[in-house]
């Protein structure tokens, strides 16, 4: 994924169509595109929990809110903590590095963007109550060389304040308030800052994947050497472009990475990489999975792959049908990006209707 500008999908169904379409037309950021492939995986190993079941009704009635299916007083400020409901998984998150395991994952976007403003630990506490497999976030390096989770290259759009965030101290960014969106389901939000990688993992740590999406470079050596340390590198990847995934490997050899192809030009990258990563990320799906040499080394490596669903089975659920997140991984993806989770998990058979 670029980091080109991005608008945020908002809520499901009236809410949803119309970022959803938006990305399709204005933002290479986090663009999907569909097609069929393999993966490292396979089938998978069924849904668990007591789901509904996949299909397109949305159940409950037509409630597809988030408040549907989680109080932000269970997340916000006010939780005291999340843990991961009971049979909410089917799989153990172990598998997600384990090249003979053929489940399937789902990844929120921006963690559980519909249920609290983005890239917060209240979105994250609101991904690990859902049984979230992995939760999506973006690093970039402070001007104190701190790790920040923050997705812009200024805290414009996301914080009460002004200013690029290299050029910031990690505490003048926590001084400023979380930016609170029309979208955004009632609840305490204010009262967290924008999170360091220290506190997001201490949320995160024995319940969810952390993916950390490097939005600059220089915080992805810093980040995967805090992995390394702190015994982390189970429980968080670093998400790379080539020239990352260079610096970070330099840094940490054996770093978990999740590689972005952006290019056939980059197979023999991918092919050398060493270990191969956990996971790669291919947004043009027609043309990059249907290559016999990307495939050929996908296969050998036993690399799982990943896509964006947010203009694709995101924009189905926007219409009432939850078919499209299971027929997205049936065509060989190990594991989906969506910007609803609640309505994906709910197709999955994972979650029950409200």
């Amino acid at each position: 994924m670029s980091d080109q500008a991005y608008t945020r999908a908002m809520r499901p169904l009236g809410l949803l169509l119309i970022p959803a379409l938006a990305l399709a037309v204005a933002c290479g950021d986090d663009a999907t595109a569909s097609g069929a492939g393999t993966g490292g995986g396979g089938a998978g190993d069924g849904a668990g929990g007591d789901g509904a079941g996949a299909g397109s009704a949305t159940g409950g009635g037509g409630a597809t809110d988030p408040e549907d299916f989680l109080g932000s007083e269970r997340y916000d400020c006010r939780a005291a903590g999340s843990d991961v409901p009971a049979g909410a998984r089917p799989h153990d998150l172990s598998c997600l590095a384990d090249a003979g395991c053929s489940s399937q994952f789902l990844m929120g976007h921006r963690m559980a963007n519909p249920f609290a403003p983005e890239n917060t630990l209240s979105a994250l506490r609101a991904a690990i109550l859902l049984g979230v497999d992995v939760a999506e976030t973006d690093i970039r390096l402070t001007a104190d060389d701190r790790v920040v989770l923050i997705h812009d290259a200024d805290v414009d759009r996301t914080l009460e304040g002004s200013g690029d965030v290299r050029s910031l101290t990690l505490a003048e960014i926590q001084a400023m308030k979380v930016r609170v969106g029309p979208s955004d389901p009632v609840g305490e939000y204010g009262c967290e800052p924008a999170p360091s990688l220290e506190e997001a993992m201490a949320v995160a740590r024995g319940k969810i994947v952390v993916e950390l999406e490097t939005k600059n470079v220089e915080a992805a050596p810093i980040a995967a050497a805090y992995l390394r340390d702190e015994g982390l590198t189970d429980w968080a990847y670093i998400q790379c472009d080539a020239a990352e995934c260079a610096a970070v490997r330099e840094a940490v050899p054996d770093t978990r990475i999740a590689f972005r192809l952006q290019s056939l030009d980059e197979v023999e990258i991918l092919a050398a990489l060493d270990p191969p990563p956990i996971l790669l990320e291919i947004d043009n799906a027609d043309a990059l999975l249907n290559d016999p040499g990307l495939r050929d080394v996908v296969l050998a490596r036993g690399i799982k792959v990943f896509t964006n669903v947010f203009v694709t089975a995101d924009v189905l659920a926007a219409f009432g049908d939850l078919s499209g997140y299971q027929a997205e991984l049936d065509r060989g993806f190990d594991m989906i990006q969506t910007e609803t989770p609640h309505l994906a998990l709910l197709g999955l058979g994972r979650l029950a209707a409200p």
